[in-house]
């Protein structure tokens, strides 16, 4: 019995803590989608909305592999299959995350296949160099805008 204080005084200690770390970590965002090794850009701005749920997300792997979300595919199929997916969400924009190790040419198809979509608005996701690797953190990058020639 005279350790019940004690074993009380630890039990709220430990669970206050968790506590402490959870409010520390709740609005850190987890990125969505397939992890590759982003390019580094030193005046990435955050763009929070790539994290949303309803945002459409494409990624290219280091292998050349292509996902839009998390299902794999393939670059020909993704015209249709990005067509569909913005058919009824109220955000027309695509953000692209491709692995630094990427040939330029692979993402420069990715964003002509966006263009044949009639998709005008991109998202360049990258990483910035005071991100920490393994870090959970908003993602990042560059929002261009897309217009045809007259």
């Amino acid at each position: 019995m005279k350790r019940l204080p004690e074993v009380c005084f630890v039990a709220l200690t430990l669970a206050g803590g968790m506590l402490l770390v959870a409010a520390q970590t709740a609005d850190v965002p987890m990125q969505r989608g397939i992890a590759v090794d982003q390019p580094v850009m030193h005046n990435a701005v955050a763009i929070p909305e790539a994290d949303k749920e309803d945002a459409v997300l494409v990624t290219l792997t280091q292998d050349g592999s292509g996902y839009l979300e998390i299902d794999r595919t393939s670059i020909a199929a993704l015209f249709e299959e990005i067509r569909n997916a913005l058919s009824n969400r109220n955000a027309q924009i695509v953000y692209i995350k491709a692995d630094a190790h990427v040939p330029y040419s692979s993402v420069v198809r990715i964003m002509d296949s966006l263009r044949a979509a009639d998709i005008q608005r991109i998202g360049l996701l990258t990483a910035r160099d005071s991100d920490k690797p393994g870090a959970l953190v908003t993602p990042k990058g560059l929002e261009m805008l897309i217009v045809s020639p007259r």
